[in-house]
């Protein structure tokens, strides 16, 4: 990704720690900060940012690319260091805090970990060992980059003063200025196409520009969306998402994690569900088997993981959407048939449960459904749900209705829709509230 845009905020706090660096008298607010994201979101773009305002300023700068580091990562930073100052050889060769607390006597240094959730337990221990002895000094400010959450856990020191941002897709603005930047602008319907089918993902942006402008592929036409589909698969998913997978395994976790990129929120038992009814040639052995399932995955591609704020197993958004396209492009009937059986397995998950889970299932459900808006049983399945919610006791509809507003996705596939569903909430919430007024 050679353009920059949409990544102001971070921006702003790389901007902020060279000012008091370069400034004796002020402390830097943000000493560690780690950057989170999938493969070509533009973690390392970030870090060569970085590396060159050093070298604009001139600071000192330590380079550690955990992934593509032919020695250990404290041999790679000592000899860095040697670059900077002279540094006694036989006391330091196996200490780079010692290294690089005899750099920090001449003035600030910035150090730079990129690809840190390759880091094997002696590397992650160096580095948390050499974050934990250096945090406290003034000087000192690191930047790192990670697929996954960054583990210190039991290095308070580090826990407290680190700052993880999760970089993020770019909206449709940001993704209109980004190809408008490019050397070849393309037209405005073209863009659009792009923007759909990437959501904003750059490594899937710079795919499909670069087979727009070399191979002058045309994404209105079938046969170049084919080739444009196939790049796609090839250079996201395989050659980043599966590139530690073994040739012959590649296939069970493709397929595993296009199912699993259905759900926006997935618990063990909906992973057996859509496994046995979809792909049963995955199948394991008993319900416990799958309890491993999880981990697995995410162990091999990092783009599987629990997230809090939909209390479910989801596949990374990036990756998701492409997962996705691939379908929907190629097997629709599939793809609408899974919606289907989401819409109708959430709706009855919602008639089980009370309280928030119970509102949780109602929006998913409502959620795929609006996915399948081409179905026959559209219009039947939409009034099923909302009369589900619209029965609801005051308090989780008004939870739902919260949760609804935030819920841009969810909005965005309602389409023509959205009128319909959001005056009906809007109606019965009036009457809760004329009937509250009342009391």
């Amino acid at each position: 990704m050679d353009l920059f845009v949409n990544r102001e905020p971070e921006l702003e706090l790389i901007d902020e720690a060279f000012n008091a660096l370069m400034n004796k008298k002020r402390l830097v607010r943000t000493p560690l900060i780690g950057f989170l994201g999938v493969s070509g979101i533009g973690k390392t773009f970030l870090l060569r940012r970085v590396a060159q305002r050093c070298q604009d300023t001139q600071l000192p700068y330590i380079w550690v690319d955990v992934d593509q580091a032919t020695a250990n990562v404290a041999h790679t930073i000592i000899t860095q260091i040697k670059q900077y100052t002279q540094i006694d050889t036989s006391a330091s060769e196996q200490s780079p805090v010692h290294a690089a607390q005899v750099l920090l006597q001449q003035g600030p240094v910035v150090m730079l970990f990129d690809s840190v959730e390759m880091a094997n337990t002696d590397q992650l221990s160096t580095i948390g060992t050499l974050l934990r002895d250096l945090s406290d000094d003034e000087k000192l400010f690191v930047v790192m980059a990670s697929k996954k959450s960054l583990s210190f856990q039991h290095e308070r020191s580090i826990a407290r003063k680190l700052t993880t941002l999760s970089l993020k897709p770019f909206d449709r603005e940001k993704c209109e200025l980004y190809l408008e930047r490019q050397d070849q602008p393309t037209e405005p319907e073209i863009r659009n196409i792009i923007f759909e089918w990437t959501r904003g993902y750059p490594l899937a942006i710079n795919v499909m520009i670069n087979a727009i402008t070399e191979r002058q592929l045309d994404p209105r036409t079938e046969p170049d969306q084919k080739v444009l589909l196939s790049l796609l698969t090839e250079e996201v998913i395989h050659q980043k998402v599966l590139v530690n997978i073994k040739p012959e395994d590649k296939a069970y976790y493709f397929s595993a994690l296009q199912l699993f990129s259905f759900p926006r929120r997935s618990n063990l038992v909906l992973m057996q569900d859509l496994i046995e009814t979809f792909t049963p040639e995955l199948k394991r052995e008993s319900s416990l088997a799958y309890f491993s399932l999880p981990r697995a995955i995410t162990e091999a591609t990092d783009v599987l993981s629990w997230n809090m704020a939909r209390a479910g197993f989801a596949v990374d958004e990036p990756i998701r959407n492409i997962f996705l396209l691939i379908l929907k492009k190629e097997q629709p009937s599939r793809y609408f048939a899974i919606h289907d059986f989401l819409a109708r397995t959430n709706l009855q998950l919602a008639a089980e449960v009370p309280g928030s889970d119970r509102v949780r299932y109602l929006r998913e459900s409502l959620y795929h459904a609006a996915s399948n808006t081409g179905s026959p049983h559209f219009s039947e399945q939409l009034a099923e749900i909302l009369q589900a919610v619209l029965q609801e006791a005051p308090d989780p509809f008004l939870q739902f209705t919260e949760e609804f507003s935030q819920d841009e996705e969810l909005k965005e596939v309602l389409g023509p829709y959205l009128a319909t569903v959001q005056s009906m909430l809007d109606t019965h919430l009036n009457a809760i509230n004329d009937h509250e007024a009342e009391r």
